[in-house]
């Protein structure tokens, strides 16, 4: 497995504090894993616009290769609006392929067309999901949330939330939506089962306090809900994906809840109005999570830019001028490759580390924050130290 050492550099920028949050590339860096603190999961596998000719295009199974325009984007606003509201951030899975090289939600055999490049991405990309579930679940108690976040193009504009339930089975009355076969066969089947207010099955789905009501009470009409329950006949509806089967408690072997949110294109169209539904849709997941789980969300700690230092690991000198070398004590390893990001999280240098544990900064970074991602072969650290760059 690669081992990422990720160096937070905190770069002279007045009194501000701010809290940074880790990175983990794949391979080619064609899928990406934000690593969070909250105990929801949101995976976004449509919404890549990078297509390398070193994989070819998909031609098996006829395959669907629209990308959900604007998805990525929309997950981290809301990531950022969440880290507002709470100072935690929620664990992020991207796939940056473009849908016609690759579609992790479906099976790998569909998803990848037996390409070995896009099977590693596949693959890459739901051991991320994993590992984000099983982190989160570990720290709240298997109270996680799992959002797959897809965008629709159906002429209803409202967003279609996904249980593994179809459009028919919705329209069930609210007896035959509680009993065991229907409750087995959904995404939220462990919430129903156990939630703090003894909320039925279909109340969960379209009750008062179900996330379909919720956002349309926020402004977002969706499907299932109190106010739209179900899809009319010969209305479109996604009701969930591979995803969704296989990182849920749709699986008897896994023990958190999720959905997939297809979100329509009102919703992505602008910056204005993704920014918008991000915080509209943060203090729906609150209410949402807090009233069936009670979990306590929140009370990450900050880092300041005087409040951590590392005896392991040594960065000199200190202070450093811009387009100067930078030297690392304290690494372990052979073949180490660095990435340079700011805090935009975009990658503005990489190269490889010098055997004498050395970085050439080439470029003439402003002042501000910036991560350095330090990857080798043999597992997974996280480090954090400062840096006074002048």
């Amino acid at each position: 497995m690669k081992r990422i050492l990720l160096i937070l550099l905190y770069l002279f920028i007045s009194q501000t504090n701010c809290f940074s949050q880790t990175i983990v590339s794949g391979t080619n860096s064609y899928v990406e894993y934000q690593v969070g603190t909250l105990p929801i999961v949101i995976s976004v596998p449509h919404g890549g616009y990078r297509f390398p000719t070193s994989i070819p295009d998909r031609t098996c199974n006829a395959p669907v290769t629209v990308t959900d325009a604007n998805t990525i984007d929309t997950a981290e606003k809301i990531s950022a609006a969440l880290f507002a509201a709470t100072g935690c951030y929620p664990h992020i899975i991207i796939c940056n392929l473009g849908r016609s090289k690759l579609d992790c939600n479906r099976t790998l055999a569909e998803g990848a067309c037996g390409d070995l490049k896009a099977e590693k991405a596949w693959n890459e990309y739901h051991n991320f999901v994993t590992t984000a579930l099983n982190t989160a679940n570990s720290q709240y108690d298997n109270k996680t949330l799992l959002v797959d976040l897809h965008g629709h193009g159906h002429d209803i504009q409202r967003i279609e939330l996904g249980y593994l339930l179809s459009s028919t089975q919705l329209k069930y009355d609210d007896t035959k939506l509680n009993s065991s076969t229907y409750i087995n066969q959904s995404s939220i089947k462990n919430l129903a089962l156990n939630n703090s207010n003894n909320y039925t099955h279909d109340e969960l789905l379209r009750g008062p306090k179900s996330m379909g009501t919720l956002l349309t009470i926020a402004g977002f009409p969706a499907v299932p809900s109190q106010q739209d329950p179900y899809p009319l006949s010969g209305e479109s509806y996604f009701s969930g994906g591979y995803t969704t089967e296989t990182h849920t408690c749709f699986d008897p072997a896994i023990l958190n809840n999720g959905f997939q949110m297809e979100l329509n294109s009102n919703v992505r169209s602008t910056t204005t109005n993704r920014t918008n539904f991000a915080e509209k849709f943060t203090k729906v997941v609150i209410e949402f999570l807090t009233t069936h789980t009670n979990v306590v969300m929140g009370g990450c700690a900050t880092l300041g830019i005087e409040s951590h230092t590392d005896s392991e690991l040594i960065i000199y000198p200190n202070p450093l001028k811009s387009g100067s070398q930078l030297f690392l004590q304290g690494l372990k390893g052979n073949n180490l490759n660095y990435r340079i990001i700011n805090n935009l999280g975009q990658e503005i240098a990489r190269g490889n580390v010098s055997n004498d544990n050395e970085i050439e900064i080439k470029n003439n970074l402003a002042k501000g924050v910036y991560f350095v991602s330090i990857s080798s072969l043999d597992g997974l650290e996280t480090k954090k130290i400062k840096l006074l760059i002048n």
